[in-house]
């Protein structure tokens, strides 16, 4: 765990500033001046929040003439209960005319923020392009990006040992499981994360096609792509197709393959070279590898026939399988856990029911429909956010779009799946920073579960267009982006201030920090990790201020492909592509290791 040494190296980190693309200047902000640093869009609402000084007035200032171009009045104070701030609140909305602006109350100003028609579109690719730079085994090399070199990550991948003995298996058995992504600051690989990521940017590109273009992620040397397909579908082929290898031949699955023991964070993935197996089989998992399986299915059909096809047979297989086995399982052997996370999801009706949704959606076979309809009770249940443990709100959606269902039993679906997405609206306007997030909701990955409303409301757009949907994702965005009461953008790289110490095994062992990863964010409840418990203990913290900028906080400054999925998802949605270039992707400042 962490010496007092290295705590007090990354305390004295969090002073620093960092700066990144045409949107900050490195420049320090006045404490309580709640911009969105990366910017935000011509068009829609711009808003911010400020601290209350005593001051009525703001005004908005061009960075290169410092000349004024917009002023305002302050809204009334309010308190803020979650960040116990009184706040007031800018609004600019009128104010369209793209450049680079900060915000100014009296002699305290914001950082830097662009006004634009597109201000998302290089934080999106450099999101989508983390999953490439979180590749299992394959070289790669970001020379003039992030300078990220990895000869091999688990190569022994290809030979990983099964850990138990079932019908299907003996205690050691060799199976090849290389590929995919990493899951998080460590190097396991999941079948539950990796197919909730892999379904979340599958549907984001559904959502928008025309928002995805061949050349967009810039590959890096080393890294294999589909050259037929735009790149973020190549890039999810990648992990589709490790997926396909933790399938087993009954149509069950892998739950995950990872080391014994956890590595060290001088392990880079080429140097961590202890044996991999392959752990435990989880119904859950398996339903939900089956959901992007469909979902892929219908996405690469007319890019790809031949591999949509192999998506839809493997699907029809899980589907049989879990048809032959009703109850839930999730396989438990001693020690599967000494080197991993358990990812222990023991109910899985919602699972289910969201492969039989996405079936439906994809196939049309109205037995998917029976099956909904013959779980009607759990169904038409309220949903809460989907996460890798309860995808229900992700199957009332599926359902929701589906051609050719019932009129009637789809109208049910849509109006529960709605009166939730208005429950979002209602919350993020009481909010005083416009967030989504409820006090009992800052949890471990409290920005995924931020972003995960914010996508939830973009789904609900697409069922009944309202523009206070879209308003209410872009409020999540903003929220990740440094409209928080901590001045934080809790996407690496992205912003004036994001994270400098991420509890990430990739940086720390190669010093190549990845930008576009979304880290958890706060957490108020107690027992995430020794920092993050001691930090609680020993301050009064306010609930939204709860998040240590430090390597070994996991439970708030760790990333997962899951937290990244939702932000992947809502930045696809506003960014249009663009010609990028090496350049427009290098960060002004360096974070280095403070490990090595």
């Amino acid at each position: 765990m962490q010496s007092k040494k290295l705590c007090r190296l990354v305390l004295a980190g969090l002073a620093m500033v960092g700066t990144y693309g045409a949107a900050a200047y490195g420049e320090a902000a006045d404490a309580g001046m709640h911009v969105d640093q990366v910017g935000y869009l011509t068009g829609y609402d711009k808003t911010a929040m400020v601290t209350d000084s005593g001051a009525d007035e703001f005004s908005i200032v061009d960075v290169k003439t410092n000349q004024v171009v917009f002023s305002g009045k302050l809204s009334a104070a309010k308190t803020d209960e979650l960040s116990e701030e009184n706040l007031r609140r800018a609004d600019f909305t009128s104010l369209n005319t793209p450049g680079t602006y900060k915000l100014k109350v009296g002699n305290r100003e914001s950082y830097a923020f662009v006004i634009g028609d597109n201000v998302y579109a290089i934080p999106n690719v450099q999101t989508w392009r983390s999953f490439t730079l979180s590749r299992s085994g394959t070289p790669l090399n970001d020379k003039g990006v992030t300078d990220l070199q990895i000869n091999m990550g688990h190569a022994q991948d290809k030979e990983a040992k099964v850990y138990f003995t079932d019908k299907l298996n003996q205690k050691g058995d060799k199976v090849d499981v290389s590929g995919g992504w990493y899951d998080a600051g460590d190097y396991g690989k999941y079948t539950t994360t990796g197919a909730i990521a892999a379904a979340e940017l599958l549907l984001a590109y559904e959502a928008h096609p025309d928002h995805f273009t061949k050349g967009q992620l810039l590959f890096p040397a080393g890294a294999q792509s589909d050259k037929q397909l735009p790149d973020a579908l190549s890039e999810v082929k990648y992990e589709l197709d490790f997926l396909k290898k933790m399938m087993r031949r009954d149509g069950s699955t892998f739950h995950k393959v990872a080391g014994a023991q956890w590595p060290g964070f001088d392990k880079s993935p080429d140097t961590d070279t202890q044996e991999r197996f392959l752990y435990s089989t989880c119904t859950a998992s398996t339903a939900m590898y089956g959901a992007s399986l469909a979902i892929g299915a219908r996405v690469y059909k007319d890019l790809d026939k031949d591999y949509a096809q192999s998506l839809q047979q493997d699907a029809d297989k899980v589907w049989a399988y879990l048809a032959k086995t009703p109850e839930s399982i999730y396989r438990v052997d001693e020690g599967q856990e000494s080197g991993s996370g358990p990812y222990n999801d023991t109910n899985d009706i919602q699972e289910r029911l969201w492969m039989a949704a996405e079936m439906m959606r994809t196939t049309g076979d109205k037995r998917y429909e029976d099956y909904l309809k013959a779980h009607k009770a759990d169904f038409l249940q309220a949903p809460g956010f989907f996460t890798w443990d309860n995808t229900l709100a992700l199957a009332q959606f599926a359902y929701g779009m589906a051609k050719g269902a019932d009129q009637n039993f789809q109208a049910d679906v849509k109006k529960v799946y709605l009166a939730y997405a208005d429950k979002i609206v209602s919350k993020i306007k009481n909010d005083g920073f416009g967030c989504a997030l409820a006090q009992e909701e800052y949890t471990w990955a409290s920005t995924k579960n931020a972003l995960t409303q914010g996508d939830m409301l973009l789904m609900a757009y697409q069922l009944q267009p309202k523009a206070e949907y879209e308003e209410g994702a872009l409020s999540q965005i903003h929220y990740m982006f440094g409209r928080n009461s901590l001045d934080k953008s809790f996407l690496t790289g992205m912003g004036s201030n994001p994270p400098e110490h991420p509890h990430n095994r990739i940086h720390e062992s190669t010093g190549a920090y990845v930008p576009g990863l979304l880290v958890g964010g706060p957490n108020h409840i107690k027992g995430g990790d020794p920092d993050q418990t001691k930090y609680l203990e020993e301050n009064k913290v306010p609930v939204a201020k709860s998040y240590l900028d430090v390597l070994t906080s996991w439970s708030t400054n760790e990333y997962a492909i899951d937290y990244t999925g939702t932000a992947a998802y809502a930045l696809a949605w506003f960014a249009k592509p663009i010609n990028v270039k090496a350049k427009d992707l290098q960060l002004t400042r360096k974070f280095p290791s403070i490990t090595k």
